[in-house]
C-alpha cells in the first residue's frame, strides 16, 4: 500500500461547504432553491437564503419560546408557534 506524503492537502470534507458563520447545511438549501424555480445560484445567494432563514428561525424560536414561558412551559408547541406567527409580521408558510 502507498503512503501517504506527510504534508498533502487534507480532502475536503462535507462540512468544508459550510461556512462557520452558518449551522444549516447549504445543500439542502440549493435543493429547495431549485424545486421551487432557481434555475442557478451562487455561493453567495445561498449563504444569503442560509442567513435570512436562520435570522427567520431564531426569531420564531424566541418568541414562541417567551409565550410558552407566559404559560408556564419550557417546551414550545406548534400553537406557540402558531401564536408567533398571528401577533407579528412572520412570513407566511
Amino acid at each position: 500500500m502507498p503512503k501517504k506524503a506527510k504534508n498533502a492537502p487534507a480532502k475536503k470534507s462535507a462540512k468544508a461547504a459550510r461556512s462557520s458563520a452558518f449551522e444549516l447545511p447549504i445543500a439542502p438549501v440549493i435543493r429547495i432553491a431549485k424545486n421551487n424555480g432557481a434555475k442557478r445560484l451562487s455561493i453567495q445567494g445561498t449563504r444569503a437564503i442560509v442567513a435570512r432563514t436562520e435570522e427567520y428561525i431564531a426569531n420564531v424560536a424566541r418568541i414562541a419560546s417567551n409565550a410558552a414561558a407566559a404559560e408556564g412551559r419550557k417546551t414550545i408547541r406548534a400553537e406557540d408557534v402558531e401564536k408567533c406567527e398571528k401577533n407579528h409580521l412572520f412570513l407566511p408558510i
